[in-house]
């Protein structure tokens, strides 16, 4: 048995504080203070999310953010263990590039990085890159499939322990050659290879499309999985595809948004509090844009209402998971708003009821960990790591120095 994972999303806004005249999200002194309290709570990795355009006003997602590619080097200059994964959209890039950025960032943290695999839906950022619109979802899955087969390529194209890794004659003996319906390449990379083999791969989305790609190439998968039972389905599908693929599991890694209360009526007001904020903060406009509804036709206080969507959703991994919540659970739409129908999953209680929560998905099969957001990130590492490492269920030193080294260390 492994140990619990966790990894945390350091966007938007790395922990909250504000640097008079500096928006929080271009200051890197916040990005590295939330490494290192990652670092110090012993996570695998930070996450950068991304987005490529700024969406338009009352849509779903977020426009505020530095390239991860360009963050995350500075990051490894003041950290030691922790992971450095940036996501990068294979809609929009080219592999080889891709390859080598990726592969300068894991030899610059010493075999630290990882690729997050997303396709890009957002018409706001194809209007970016020159299309009127994104390239029909069938069409984003089959580039992916091969941009990910080229990058895996380029990333084994010098051979396993070399003597002296800059010597020419230990590249393979031929390129990778690549031709295919999206991508010409001949390789081989200009980089020596890592030294946790390949950096690790991670992927986003909760699709069909998505969870065959994952099957195909991924380590480990950001998932919304916001109700437990559909959690536990989705990571038995997805094992059993990549078990056939490949011979091997996937790690299933649900956001997860913390609010930690010391005792339970505290945690009941906290509760309240988010109740009472739904009016303010977007999740109903945000809720109503991805079902189709109006938000002056919701009453926040009666029941969900019943929910469908179709397969040009924006994000069918958050539109699936708001569904699922709704039909195994009976809420008030106030309420399913706040613990995951408006995104990812937010759990409320003490660190001894989190911490138990956490355990039992790990334990019932409905998740290997959690991305966590990085506004939970302190409560977490000082309130809720400590109860988990006096159970034995994670850990209090890394394996390794690498990634990979980290991720697949077990207990006991």
């Amino acid at each position: 048995m492994t140990y619990l994972r966790f990894n945390v999303n350091l966007l938007p806004g790395p922990l909250g504080t504000e640097v008079p005249g500096q928006h929080p999200f271009i200051d890197i002194e916040e990005f590295t203070e939330a490494a290192k309290l990652a670092e110090q709570g012993r996570l695998d990795a930070v996450f950068f999310a991304d987005s490529q355009a700024i969406p338009p006003p009352g849509a779903n997602g977020f426009g505020w953010a530095l390239d991860p590619l360009t963050v995350l080097p500075a990051i490894a200059r003041e950290t030691e263990r922790i992971g450095l994964i940036a996501t990068a959209s294979t809609t929009y890039a080219q592999p080889y590039q891709l390859a080598r950025a990726i592969l300068s960032i894991d030899h610059l943290s010493g075999g630290r990085a990882g690729w997050n695999i997303i396709t890009t839906m957002e018409p706001t950022v194809a209007r970016n890159f020159g299309l009127d619109s994104p390239p029909p979802r069938a069409e984003r899955y089959r580039r992916a499939t091969e941009f990910a087969e080229v990058v895996l390529a380029l990333w084994r194209s010098w051979t396993d322990d070399v003597a002296d890794r800059w010597d020419p004659a230990n590249l393979q003996r031929t390129p990778i050659d690549h031709r295919g319906e999206f991508f010409a390449v001949a390789g081989p990379l200009q980089l020596p290879k890592s030294r946790q083999g390949i950096p690790v791969v991670y992927q986003a989305g909760g699709s069909d499309d998505g969870l065959a790609l994952a099957a195909e190439f991924a380590d480990a998968v950001f998932t919304v999985g916001v109700e437990e039972s559909a959690s536990a389905r989705f990571r038995a599908r997805l094992n059993s595809a990549a078990r056939a693929r490949r011979g091997r599991d996937v790690q299933v890694l649900p956001g997860l948004n913390l609010t930690v209360g010391s005792t339970e009526a505290e945690v009941a007001r906290l509760l309240g509090e988010a109740e009472a904020e739904v009016e303010n903060n977007g999740l109903a406009e945000r809720f109503a844009e991805r079902y189709g509804w109006e938000v002056t036709d919701l009453d926040l206080d009666g029941p969900v209402p019943d929910l469908a969507y179709g397969e040009d959703a924006r994000s069918i991994g958050f539109a699936r998971g708001g569904v699922e919540l709704a039909r195994d659970t009976r809420l008030s739409l106030r309420r399913f708003l706040v613990v995951g129908g408006g995104g990812h999953r937010r759990l409320f209680g003490t660190p001894e009821s989190i911490a138990e929560d956490l355990i039992g998905w790990q334990r019932r099969g409905s998740a290997d960990g959690f991305n966590l957001s990085v506004s939970s990130l302190r409560d977490f590492v000082d309130r809720v790591v400590p109860l988990l490492q006096e159970r034995g269920v994670y850990r209090r030193e890394y394996a390794g120095t690498t990634l990979r080294a980290n991720i697949t260390q077990h207990t006991g």
